[in-house]
């Protein structure tokens, strides 16, 4: 099951791309247009994996209501076209279902991170190399962020927010730190590809998030696998707030990876805490 999930976007990709040119034929060759509904729901589909892969956009809504209308539309349209077509679009429904409430679906933690407890400690590594712990992120306030990889067009949606976003981050004394079970390559990639005073570290062998209980098991899709943790584990998405004595003021896991806390909810949490700009 594990290794379906892993395998789920680029199989349901291919066979979006597949079950269209089909449709297409078919319905050209048979002069049968209403065959062409049947394949809305793929399109929709394959149209957002698309936009997330090249990042031209990202969606962050919890219900994905544009491709179920385009599914629900195709279900009665394809009716014209007879059965072998509703059954290809109901198809497609159930790839848009499984993706967005099943394949993106996180582990709910049930780990250390309580609101007003002391941050936890689990070890790091510096892009450097350096092994730290936890206590490096105590000394001033801080927003932690556990992120998937560069990979992750949601993550990088995320940290972009918070790009611009850290000039009032900065003003009120808060720091930024950006976690990763990546390759410190990518890790130093990404360093690059954001120009702001962000510290960056590596979780490689998924200890910082084990301690956390946020390990998403097999949640690296196997394209993206190479310097991935043993079986593809990766991180369930994570924001940490803390003050200047290291408390913890908020915690969210996020229990779909497609959304996201906005920046602004961290400016609230601040602000209520007292930590504003000065």
């Amino acid at each position: 099951m594990q290794f379906i999930k892993r395998v789920y976007g680029e199989v349901t990709a291919a066979l979006a791309l597949g079950v269209i040119a089909l449709v297409v034929v078919r319905a050209i060759t048979e002069s049968q247009p209403w065959w062409l509904a049947a394949a809305l729901p793929w399109v929709a589909y394959a149209l957002y994996l698309g936009l997330l892969m090249t990042r031209l956009v990202i969606v962050q809504r919890r219900h994905p209501w544009v491709q179920l209308a385009a599914a629900g539309v195709a279900i009665f349209a394809a009716i014209l076209a007879g059965p072998l077509a509703v059954l290809v679009a109901v198809l497609g429904l159930a790839v848009i279902l499984g993706y967005n409430y099943w394949y993106s679906v996180q582990h709910v933690s049930s780990g250390p991170v309580t609101v007003g407890q002391p941050l936890p400690s689990f070890p790091l590594t510096t892009v450097d190399g350096a092994v730290v712990d936890s206590s490096v992120l105590t000394q001033q306030p801080h927003v932690i962020m556990f992120i998937r990889g560069n990979w992750c067009p949601f993550c990088m949606a995320q940290i972009s927010q918070i790009a611009d976003q850290y000039r009032e981050l900065d003003r009120r004394g808060v720091a930024v730190a950006i976690i990763s079970p990546q390759k410190p390559e990518d890790t130093v990639e990404l360093s690059q590809r954001f120009d702001i005073p962000v510290t960056y570290y590596i979780d490689a062998d998924a200890s910082a998030a084990a301690a956390l209980d946020i390990v998403q098991s097999g949640g690296t899709p196997v394209i993206f696998s190479a310097g991935a943790p043993a079986n593809g584990d990766t991180v369930v998405p994570t924001v940490i707030i803390t003050d200047a004595t290291g408390t913890v003021l908020w915690a969210e896991h996020t229990d779909n990876h497609r959304v996201r806390p906005e920046p602004t909810t961290f400016l609230d949490v601040l602000d209520q805490h007292g930590i504003r700009a000065v």
